[in-house]
């Protein structure tokens, strides 16, 4: 195996990633095979579609092992290009997306360039006889960052197809298999139709040990006692008990979490005493909620420590990074305003709960992964009902369900809720409590309206009975 003399640097502190991707300064503790085979792929076939499950660790494969292997083989590979960027005044939002992020967003006439002349651009340049590799990752935002723009995707494939025609060019590309399907009607743009695929699964036993084992015995602490096994088959089983169903594999994603909150509450409160890790450790490792009290767990330190109420966080976490499609969003502002935002954004990062991306002077903050989404939503609803009072709860419910009216509130719980004037509500609170008394007040002049027209109705009725009598009579 060709090996690399870049440096790779060993992990301080925990040494367990947590929710985010393996750099690529960083060892990857595994999975070597997969990435030499990987890279000799490529090398092969020029054009290599990467697919595996949402979890299964593409990133990390790509950025801390095959593109160290390919410059190692002689290729120069681009950093890991995304097309998920805001479209630009003018040109295609996706070749502007992959500009941004191999030139910068400041580059003069960015808009105006083709693939192939982004491409040609980028640094370093290349000597003679070698080759670039484009690499192009999460390629699945094509298909799901608007998906009424088909002239703009089929340009975009037009032009990655003109950029690999001629064939100096290499490409790298990684897809969530999910959305293998939803490429196939672009696949004609592309040389050889992307016949050339490599899939990455999800971690077998050796892989997985090899992951708790490996980052802990770099700074010197063993599992005992086959702790690293019982670890690993708890993972196989989602959290569930012995003699419960078992997966023949594991997540990587969730194997980092618990492995980094393991390490946390084990080794952090030992110290350097901290040498050994049993099954009694492990057996306290809560594995079903341990993303969600990982996000939970770091919200309450960053209140703790900087005093920002947690509610605003969450918030921000809900509808700053996560569209209304349960999809990663970006954005270039913190949950609060000045340099205490700027401190709660490094804080989050250090968390690895976000992931920061610098383009030509300009900071975009997402979800370090796709996986954190659900563990923000549930981890919100659940400290919303043990924290906020019932009104309050009402309003984010309100606000799930698209603003609906029968979700609004009515009788005895919009009378025991504050004026919508009150201090210290937030602007949904406000909201939700001005339409609650807007259309409760509806109802109510709905209600007397109808019971003046039925008395109407009633007094017509004796009238003509009264004169029917009259005239009998």
């Amino acid at each position: 195996m060709s090996g690399d003399t870049a440096p790779i640097v060993l992990p301080t502190g925990n040494p367990y990633v947590g929710p985010r991707a393996f750099r690529s300064h960083e060892r990857l503790p595994n999975r070597q095979r997969a990435a030499r085979e990987l890279a000799d792929l490529v090398i092969a076939e020029r054009v290599v579609l990467l697919h595996a499950p949402s979890g299964a660790g593409k990133t990390s494969l790509i950025q801390a092992a095959v593109s160290r292997m390919l410059r190692a083989d002689g290729f120069v590979p681009t950093r890991a290009a995304r097309v998920d960027k805001p479209p630009p005044a003018h040109g295609n939002r996706y070749v502007h997306s992959v500009g941004v992020d191999l030139l910068g967003a400041e580059t003069p006439g960015l808009d105006g360039l083709t693939l192939t002349e982004i491409v040609a651009r980028v640094e370093p340049p290349l000597l003679d006889g070698g080759a670039r590799v484009l690499v192009l990752d999460q390629l699945e935002e094509v298909l799901t960052v608007d998906s009424t723009d088909r002239g703009a995707k089929e340009e975009f494939f037009g032009q990655l197809g003109a950029a690999l025609a001629d064939g100096s060019l290499w490409a790298l590309l990684a897809v969530r298999e999910d959305y293998l399907g939803g490429l196939d009607r672009y696949l004609r743009f592309l040389p050889g139709r992307l016949r050339a695929r490599y899939r990455l699964d999800f971690l077998d036993d050796a892989e997985a040990l090899a992951a708790v084992r490996t980052p802990a015995e770099e700074q010197g602490v063993s599992f005992v006692d086959g702790a690293a096994a019982i670890l690993v088959d708890r993972l196989a089983r989602g959290g569930g008990e012995e003699g419960g169903p078992r997966t023949p594999f594991v997540e990587p994603f969730q194997l980092q979490v618990v492995c980094h909150t393991l390490w946390r509450v084990t080794c952090s409160r030992n110290g350097d005493s901290c040498t050994e890790i049993g099954p009694p450790d492990v057996a306290r490792v809560d594995i079903e909620r341990a993303l969600s009290r990982y996000y939970g767990d770091a919200l309450a330190e960053l209140e703790r420590v900087h005093g920002v109420e947690q509610r605003v966080v969450r918030d921000w976490f809900e509808h700053d990074l996560i569209t209304a499609r349960r999809f990663r969003a970006q954005t270039t502002a913190g949950p609060v305003p000045g340099d205490l935002g700027v401190r709660l954004l490094d804080a989050l990062e250090d968390a690895y709960l976000l992931r920061a991306d610098t383009r030509a002077g300009t900071t975009w903050y997402e979800l370090a992964h796709d996986r954190l989404i659900p563990a923000v939503l549930a981890g919100n609803r659940a400290w919303r009902h043990a924290t906020l009072d019932p009104w309050q709860v009402a309003a984010y419910e309100w606000r799930r369900h698209q603003r609906q009216r029968a979700f609004l509130l009515t009788g005895d719980a919009l009378r025991r809720a504050p004026a919508p004037a009150c201090d210290g509500l937030a602007e949904l609170e406000r909201e939700f409590l001005s339409r609650s008394r807007d259309e409760a007040g509806l109802a109510d002049a709905l209600g007397t309206t109808n019971r003046l027209a039925v008395l109407a109705c009633v007094q017509a009725v004796v009238i003509v009975v009264l004169a029917v009598l009259l005239v009998l009579t």
